[in-house]
């Protein structure tokens, strides 16, 4: 009896999982860690600090994404990739340069803004606390680019597994300074629990261009450049749709929400989002899957995989949904065990909603960038994130939490969640045309 071999994009997904799993433990114990020696207020500057590195990593442009679609389209076609490695590389690592030297001289500003909350922290302080932290998550984006090339060499497994490894580092030195006499415990825990997330992947990066260097520096010219920044743009406007779309809350809250809520906004949604991380785990393996079925013109592969992932991803969210509504109480409970928060069960069955919609358009947005098609991400995202930030300013201000989770569910309903399955399905039915 001949052993069928299993899918390699179910190995990188299962250790996506694994990986994830790893990383929303240690998540939520660092959570109970730092809230016992920080205390509310300043668990909360953590909460909005750490919330930057979304947008941090808009920092590497898109190149990380263009580069892994161009090297799956190489080894679709069995050609040499050395050269899209170096050429991006090399550009990614001008960007941060200078953007880690802006960083510098608008910290004090930013950080008055976006810590305008917290009036007992000196203007000086916040300023180091923001450049710190933007300076780190920099240095994640840039070494980040390494991991999408392991996904499109099909090694995505790897890539898995070294955030999960940094996550433990970080929770052993945060665990060290709550057992220490240390002055200034905030820095320094933003400091001990986000370097091992920095230095990893750029460690990697290193070791990935000095084996890509010598064949393919020989390669290099003008055109490979040109093709990868300008599909690198494209996807770089994308995501900074979709950040705007997707990671203007904790901009909204910085304003508009008190300590408590903010801290009460961070547990609830940590607790609920890793359903959404396991479900995303599974399309970032899935990418380079479709990108090569795309580029052979299998779509029945990629309609058969889409059905499959979007039944066991609806089902696994409106379940999970139901059963928070139960646990979590008892996980705050664990998370803060000295403080009284309690998170209203109206408010954890509209996250339910919101990530029944995520798992759907995010199904039908990570096809559309395997094959580059970001047009209709543009307009749709667009559409979305002018609504996500005027529905969730108002909203906040009206009903506070609520208006975060549903101002944010409404932008979605009303376009993505419709328009990217349409843009997919024409991409379907011009294939049989062609047929």
């Amino acid at each position: 009896m001949i052993k069928q071999a299993i899918p390699h994009h179910l190995i990188v997904a299962s250790s996506a999982w694994v990986s994830r799993i790893v990383m929303a433990v240690v998540q939520f114990a660092s959570i109970r860690v730092l809230i016992s020696y920080l205390g509310i207020e300043q668990y909360a500057v953590f909460a909005l600090l750490a919330a930057l590195m979304g947008w941090f990593m808009l920092i590497d442009m898109g190149l990380g994404a263009s580069l892994q679609n161009h090297i799956s389209g190489q080894r679709a076609k069995e050609q040499a990739y050395e050269n899209y490695v170096v050429v991006t590389l090399v550009i990614a690592a001008t960007f941060f340069i200078l953007i880690i030297t802006a960083l510098y001289y608008l910290s004090p500003y930013l950080a008055q803004i976006y810590l305008k909350a917290f009036p007992q922290i000196e203007v000086a302080e916040k300023a180091q606390l923001l450049f710190v932290s933007g300076a780190l998550f920099i240095g994640a984006a840039f070494g980040g680019i390494s991991y999408k090339i392991w996904y499109a060499e099909q090694k995505g497994y790897l890539a898995n597994i070294m955030p999960a490894i940094a996550s433990l580092l970080g929770y052993s030195g945060i665990v060290a300074v709550n057992d220490s006499a240390l002055p200034d415990k905030l820095l320094i825990s933003i400091i001990i629990f986000y370097t091992p997330t920095a230095l990893i992947p750029i460690g990697v990066i290193t070791i990935q261009m000095a084996k890509n260097f010598r064949e393919g520096v020989r390669k290099v010219n003008f055109k490979i450049a040109e093709n990868v920044f300008k599909r690198a743009i494209n996807f770089w406007l994308l995501t900074l749709m979709t950040s705007v779309a997707l990671q203007i809350d904790y901009l909204v809250i910085s304003q508009f929400l008190k300590p408590e809520d903010i801290v009460v906004y961070n547990l609830s949604t940590r607790i609920s989002w890793l359903v959404l991380f396991i479900y995303v785990a599974a399309l970032t393996a899935l990418w380079p899957v479709f990108s090569e079925a795309i580029e052979l013109g299998k779509w029945e592969v990629v309609k058969g995989l889409t059905q499959k992932y979007l039944k066991i991803g609806l089902s696994f969210t409106l379940v999970s949904s139901i059963l928070m509504v139960w646990f979590m109480p008892e996980a705050i409970k664990i998370l803060a065990p000295q403080n009284t928060i309690v998170v209203p069960t109206l408010f954890i069955l509209s996250l339910g909603l919101y990530l029944l919609l995520r798992v759907w358009t995010d199904t039908f947005s990570m096809i559309l960038q395997s094959m580059s098609d970001l047009k209709p991400l543009w307009i749709a995202g667009s559409l979305q994130a002018f609504l996500s930030v005027t529905l969730q300013w108002y909203l906040a201000q009206w009903i506070g939490l609520y208006g975060i989770i549903l101002g944010n569910a409404m932008s979605f309903a009303t376009t993505t969640a419709w328009l990217l399955p349409y843009a997919v399905n024409r991409h379907y039915k011009k294939t049989l045309v062609l047929k």
